[in-house]
């Protein structure tokens, strides 16, 4: 009976045991669990709370590149965005070093050149990694609302973390900033052009101005001001909506009609300037002139009416001396001046004006030129 009793009670003792280990062993793979959701979640916080910190893109993807490095560790970020120029690439490895595994990616990407990669140093590490882990996963993030992806390339441990819960999180945390970036530059871009052109406005002018007279070795820079002839009467004739066409082309014109490099902005009314850096007086009047007759050729149509005009325009250089961009300005108006009391549809230099031939209904106030008058803007 005792013996039975005794059997009886260890049985249960062995029963009772066997509950509480299994019972543990479920509980440690619920805390492993827990413990991992967990870090997804602070990662998830930290990545969105970082990429919405700026509002300039390039610092919301190169953020993103950074924080994805510290969570999957990979060898090779290749970003790829909607109406981006071009892949943006990450890695933490040396180019001369791991050349096969540098080779191998670029031949992925045909455009990719070494020296478009953004490296080590970029992602915090005080020396490039020598290896590639040769087995290693690809990461495939989809972004929503057709933004592109990132491919990310890491060890399969560094993989195991990319759970669906995680990539849709790091996707839809990165779009918001996208956008947010997208539609900051979008409306500082509209403070920065003029509305009916879509040139730069008179203060970018004046910004950059300031910029070329404050560097140190100062390179010959020319100024154009043009003003539309007469164009008191096409606004009498064919009325003002005819006027606005008439400017909105020409600024077309001439953007169409100038270099890259050139800033071609509505200097106001029916003015416009095109300031022309590393271009001598001479190289300056022959562009004005050429602007001039391709201007005059031009044929304009509104209510089935048809006309031409033609353009005075005022040339002024320094010549590679120190730029003084009030006095700049202030020769090329001089010179403005000269070309429409002259007979107008001409080009006239500073050379043949002068200060004291220049009416009071030429006399303009220039605003002064600061940094602050900018409010931050950067000009790409």
């Amino acid at each position: 009976m005792n013996t039975g009793t005794t059997f009886r009670y260890d049985h249960m003792n062995r029963h009772n045991g066997l509950s509480l280990f299994l019972t543990g062993v479920t509980n440690k793979n619920e805390n492993v669990l827990l413990q991992r959701e967990l870090s997804n979640l602070n990662f998830l916080v930290a990545f969105t709370r970082d990429v919405s910190s700026s509002l300039n893109l390039k610092e919301v993807l190169d953020s993103a590149a950074k924080l994805l490095y510290n969570y999957f560790n990979y060898s090779f970020a290749l970003f790829s965005i909607k109406d981006l120029d071009g892949p943006k690439v990450y890695s933490p490895l040396d180019s001369t070093e791991c050349k096969k595994g540098w080779l191998r990616w670029a031949n992925r990407l045909p455009l990719l050149r070494h020296r478009d990669i953004i490296g080590y140093r970029f992602l915090g590490l005080a020396s490039p990694l020598q290896e590639a882990d040769s087995n290693s996963s690809e990461v495939k993030i989809e972004l929503p609302e057709s933004f592109g992806s990132i491919t990310l390339y890491c060890s399969g441990e560094s993989a195991a973390l990319a759970t669906r819960p995680v990539l849709t999180g790091i996707g839809e945390s990165l779009v918001t900033a996208i956008k947010n970036a997208r539609e900051h530059n979008r409306v500082k871009e509209l403070s920065l052009r003029d509305g009916l052109t879509g040139l730069y406005n008179r203060r970018v002018l004046e910004e950059i101005l300031h910029l070329e007279e404050s560097k140190r070795v100062q390179s010959p820079t020319s100024i154009l001001l043009i003003d539309v002839d007469d164009f008191k009467m096409i606004n009498d004739t064919y009325g003002h909506p005819a006027g606005d066409i008439v400017l909105s082309k020409i600024g077309k014109l001439l953007m169409d009609n100038s270099r890259k490099e050139n800033i071609v902005a509505r200097y106001g009314g029916e003015e416009f300037a095109v300031l022309l850096i590393n271009t001598r007086l001479e190289t300056a009047l022959k562009i004005a002139e050429r602007l001039r007759i391709k201007l005059g050729e031009q044929e304009f149509s509104f209510s089935g009416n048809r006309f031409k005009l033609s353009v005075s325009i005022g040339v002024a250089a320094n010549e590679g001396l120190t730029l003084d961009k009030q006095n700049l300005v202030a020769k090329a108006d001089q010179a403005l001046y000269q070309a429409k009391r002259a007979g107008k549809n001409r080009v006239c230099s500073q050379e043949n004006s002068s200060p004291s031939t220049m009416p009071e209904i030429r006399r303009r106030s220039h605003p002064r030129f600061a940094s602050s008058f900018f409010e931050g803007a950067t000009i790409a």
